[in-house]
């Protein structure tokens, strides 16, 4: 199998919406034929950067002069002519076997021994870290495919390989956030930026012969680079880590996508190199929040850092918020593509959201979905972060009153129940609002009927906070010494949902 992602077939899908055949298209097709096509791979992370890196290759390549124009190419299909002309200057860049400068690899990798190919998959153990699969050494071929989509993951969206090891531009294990389409040539123009959105957001654009990736142009050891000099190319494929993939030596099936067997990869080496960036790129692919500290302005990318689910920072990922605002302590800047579907967008907006949940470099969770919102919304911004914060202001009352009830209060006489059942309280809230949560998001009623609607939905969050209550507290109850402090933390709580539902 031949490796130029721009000529070969390594697009994993399916047709029919997602339902009919596997098969292996190739950027030409995806671009120019029409296909009711969805990426189809064993892990969501996958397809997600399988996404991704379909979204940056377009932008690079296919950068919208205007609306017009890219309004034109969401509904139109390229020409040959048209994908040819924008590919041709790039062609050598995305070659994973290039002799010279394979793609997000260097060549003369110096390592003491090669690193098996499936420490290359987020969360896959080679050592202690048995998060998504059974044991060490499960995967050992990785087709053209699959390595490419890794390669791009690791290097993007991951935290990097451990000490010594550089992570990404939006550190070290960023939020995604795309806007979804009806398949996936339509998604993936639904994320590329126009040229003015671009330069709003302060990327270089200095144009395809003076903005090279990293292993075209490799970063100088030791060097300090300052953000607003990386160009838009060269800040999509940033390769903050020295690796080069290992050929296999025998064909053999993938093992994370099967088929017939083929030369891949079965392992990488990886070198230690030293750099700094000054400043933060303004990635269009993640919400970035902005706070003030003594005084210096301080941004990031979002992340996940707790066990709270997606819908928590939903108000960041859509709503921007300024600095500058009067008493504002925070602000947020959506992804790009959220933006400029929020000025061109006229339905419902479908998020595709991703990201890992982690401590350093292990991988404690999984996080990828997707989330929509009633075109609804869009009227009137301060809606939505009203109904989060509803939901925060819930959970946050049901966990509180539960560690009232656990820890006990010797001031006023009340024995504690001791176990933790206020950390089991937070993950049952979680799980049985899911379904309320996206209702409520995505119903245009939620939005056209705004003070009908608020109400019911807290009155549902309300009814889900006193069932897990008397749930977790039942069987403490039959404790004499322990019914004053669950008394004291019932009435507490319903005094603070009472209020709540006031407030609505």
């Amino acid at each position: 199998m031949n490796a130029n992602l721009i000529v070969d077939p390594w697009i994993p899908v399916r047709a029919d919406g997602g339902t009919g055949a596997f098969e292996l298209l190739t950027y030409r097709q995806l671009l120019c034929e029409p296909g009711n096509w969805q990426v189809s791979l064993p892990r969501d992370d996958l397809e997600l950067a399988c996404v991704q890196l379909l979204v940056c290759m377009t932008q690079v390549m296919f950068l919208p002069e205007n609306d017009a124009v890219w309004r034109k190419r969401l509904t139109e299909a390229l020409t040959r002519e048209e994908f040819t002309a924008g590919t041709e200057p790039c062609l050598d860049w995305f070659d994973l076997d290039h002799p010279t400068q394979p793609f997000m690899q260097s060549r003369g990798v110096r390592a003491a021994e090669d690193t098996p190919i499936q420490k290359l998959l987020i969360g896959l153990p080679e050592g202690n870290n048995h998060a998504f699969f059974n044991e060490a050494g499960e995967v050992r071929h990785l087709s053209v495919t699959v390595a490419a989509i890794a390669l791009f993951n690791q290097a993007t969206n991951c935290p990097s390989f451990g000490g010594g090891f550089k992570g990404s531009l939006r550190g070290g294990a960023p939020i995604t956030t795309l806007v979804n389409g009806e398949n996936l040539r339509e998604t993936v123009w639904c994320n590329v930026l126009t040229r003015s959105r671009l330069a709003a957001r302060q990327i270089a654009m200095p144009g395809l012969d003076r903005d090279r990736p990293t292993w075209v142009e490799p970063i100088q050891e030791k060097a300090t680079i300052l953000w607003n000099t990386i160009g838009l190319a060269r800040g999509l494929f940033w390769q903050p880590a020295r690796v080069e993939l290992v050929k296999s030596l025998a064909a053999t099936p993938c093992d994370v996508l099967g088929g017939a067997p083929m030369f891949g990869y079965v392992g990488f080496r990886k070198e230690k190199f030293n750099f700094t960036v000054e400043g933060v790129w303004p990635h269009p692919h993640g919400a970035m929040t902005m706070s003030l500290k003594k005084g210096a302005l301080e941004q990031r990318f979002a992340s996940f850092t707790t066990i709270a689910p997606t819908w928590t920072q939903l108000s960041e990922f859509v709503v921007p918020k300024s600095i500058n605002d009067p008493g504002a302590k925070e602000g947020s800047i959506p992804a790009g593509p959220v933006e400029q579907a929020n000025d061109l967008g006229e339905g419902k907006l479908h998020l595709l959201v991703g990201g890992y949940r982690t401590n350093q470099a292990s991988v404690l969770e999984r996080r990828h979905e997707m989330m929509s919102l009633a075109r609804g919304w869009r009227d009137d911004k301060s809606r939505l972060p009203k109904l989060v914060e509803m939901g925060k202001e819930a959970k946050k009352a049901l966990r509180g009153k539960l560690y009232f009830a656990v820890q006990g209060n010797k001031d006023k006489g009340l024995k504690g129940i001791g176990a933790a059942i206020h950390e089991t309280a937070e993950k049952l809230f979680y799980a049985r609002t899911e379904s309320l949560i996206h209702e409520t998001f995505s119903n245009e009623l939620t939005f056209k009927q705004w003070a009908t609607a608020r109400k019911a939905f807290v009155q549902e969050l309300a009814g889900h906070c006193r069932a897990i209550f008397e749930e977790l507290t039942a069987p403490y109850a039959m404790k004499p010494e322990l019914i004053p402090v669950i008394a004291w933390a019932r009435r507490s709580l319903n005094f603070d949902l009472t209020k709540l539902m006031e407030e609505t």
